[in-house]
């Protein structure tokens, strides 16, 4: 049965202002909160009529062409710029704009649950985007190298694939190396604090998504995996990006590459332990004592755990930072904690051997 696309079109009738398009950008700015917020969707567009003008399309809360819905000032501020014009606007949202969730939720049979967890692996073809190849995930993650367990639901039985994230490309077999493209936010937000020339140390950094675009950024990386064909893959993305010189590749256990990169002996602590006592590659040489005064530490952690932290590090966390990452499943969350690590903690020999 071939399935009905056109059933899936949701027209918006819109209100859009007609804009000098030199002038797009301050009007944004005015703009700002009452334009049209939908994923995917520009809110600025051609206007058929003319290429010296821009249509800006207004949210859908604004239903009255007189733009009442609108503070005032804003209004008052847009017409020292430019003479308003108001504009009826036709949105049509088909088929391709919707995702996965929503198409499942209009052809199964009412009270049919929508699976919550699953991916489609995107292969590229002659660049254009084709789904050659459909799996789910079956069971829990219970080996070491946190890689899921997925069975072909259908197409080609190879899970080799090409995803892009910020610039960068990554190749990866979901078969051999652990991939959640929901973290990408995470990702983005982690590598923004970056700058150019920092050292990063990734214990656990699997086929690059924080060691690439670091190493982007002009960062020197040291990235280890215990995985080995995470590594290789790590390898790859690193000369497909172009960033072979800025990132030394490890695999081993995470104690023993945080023990080599630290020069202290490996003791029997705990995965935390190294984590916190060793961010930033505190010793890896001598000559970067100098600038391990405050470093950047983050760990994903449950809330309860700075007093352990404190204890682990035998000093005081200042101003420490948690958020919310997202809902890994119903009742459980993922969180980060994020503080700056004292010198006292970067130098102190008891710390390493606790």
């Amino acid at each position: 049965m071939l399935l009905d696309e056109s059933k899936f079109d949701l027209h918006l009738k819109l209100w859009a202002l007609r804009i000098p398009r030199e002038l797009c950008k301050a009007a944004t700015k005015l703009l700002n909160g009452h334009m049209l917020d939908r994923p995917r969707i520009k809110p600025i567009t051609e206007d058929p009529s003319s290429e010296k003008t821009r249509f800006v399309i207004l949210s859908e809360k604004v239903q009255n062409p007189d733009l009442s819905d609108i503070p005032t000032q804003k209004l008052n501020e847009l017409e020292k710029l430019c003479k308003i014009e108001t504009v009826p606007y036709t949105l049509t949202l088909g088929y391709s704009y919707w995702g996965a969730d929503h198409v499942l939720k209009q052809v199964l049979p009412p009270g049919l649950e929508v699976p919550s967890s699953f991916e489609t692996i995107v292969k590229y073809f002659k660049n254009h985007p084709r789904i050659q190849t459909v799996v789910n995930k079956v069971g829990s993650i219970a080996n070491e190298f946190r890689v899921p367990k997925f069975e072909i639901l259908a197409g080609k039985p190879d899970m080799a694939t090409e995803v892009k994230q910020y610039g960068a490309t990554f190749k990866l077999d979901y078969g051999l190396v652990y991939w959640n493209s929901r973290l990408e936010h995470e990702h983005i937000r982690l590598v923004n604090k970056f700058n150019q020339g920092d050292i990063i140390c990734d214990m656990f950094a699997g086929i690059g998504p924080f060691a690439i675009p670091a190493a982007q950024k002009g960062c020197l990386v040291y990235a280890n995996d215990l995985n080995p064909d995470s590594i290789r893959y790590l390898k790859i993305n690193a000369d497909i990006n172009k960033v072979n010189n800025n990132i030394h590749a490890y695999n081993m256990d995470a104690r023993v590459f945080m023990s080599q990169l630290m020069t202290v002996p490996n003791g029997e602590s705990e995965v935390v332990d190294s984590s916190l006592g060793s961010s930033d590659t505190c010793n890896i040489q001598e000559n970067m004592k100098a600038n391990t005064k405050e470093r950047n530490s983050e760990m994903f952690q449950n809330k309860e755990n700075k007093d352990e932290a404190e204890s682990l590090l035998n000093a005081k966390i200042h101003e420490p930072v948690f958020h919310r990452v997202r809902d890994v499943a119903p009742n459980k969350a993922m969180y980060c904690f994020s503080f700056r690590l004292p010198e006292e903690a970067c130098i102190d020999e008891e710390i390493t051997n606790s």
